[in-house]
């Protein structure tokens, strides 16, 4: 990973719905070396937060849904459209493509996740993308 590859992380705020966006583009850039520096601190201080926190970091869900994320909040919500929205219904997004392209046999940049359930990310995926107020409408015109 190049020092280039990294951005910086944001905090986001409840007021901003850009500010997320950039919070999760943040986490999903860094993803790695998240993982890595856990893992470094939790061998040098044997940290049973850092552990913890790696170990949610590595499930097959959170890198998934991160990237998920990515491709929803890249909409704002005055721009997003039922055609938006539907595309991700009914297949991922450019970020969740890159996912599953980098994903292999478990791993993810060469980390193995945890949990890799993809039936249960596919349910996680369908049901956010329904639940959201735009996807509600998509339900309810194709009824």
């Amino acid at each position: 990973m190049e020092e280039h590859d990294l951005l910086s992380l944001k905090q986001p705020s409840a007021t901003r719905w850009l500010s997320l966006e950039r919070a999760v583009k943040g986490i999903r850039a860094n993803w790695v070396a998240l993982v890595l520096e856990l893992q470094e601190e939790e061998a040098d201080k044997d940290c049973p937060v850092d552990k913890g926190i790696r170990k949610r970091l590595q499930t097959l869900m959170f890198p998934a849904l991160t990237h998920l994320l990515t491709d929803v909040l890249a909409v704002p919500v005055v721009n997003m459209t039922l055609a938006s929205l539907e595309d991700l219904m009914n297949g991922p997004g450019e970020a969740e493509t890159t996912f599953n392209e980098a994903l292999q046999d478990g791993k993810l940049c060469g980390i193995t996740l945890t949990q890799a359930d993809a039936q249960t990310f596919s349910r996680v995926r369908t049901d956010y993308i329904a639940e959201t107020s735009v996807g509600k409408q998509l339900e309810e015109s194709r009824r």
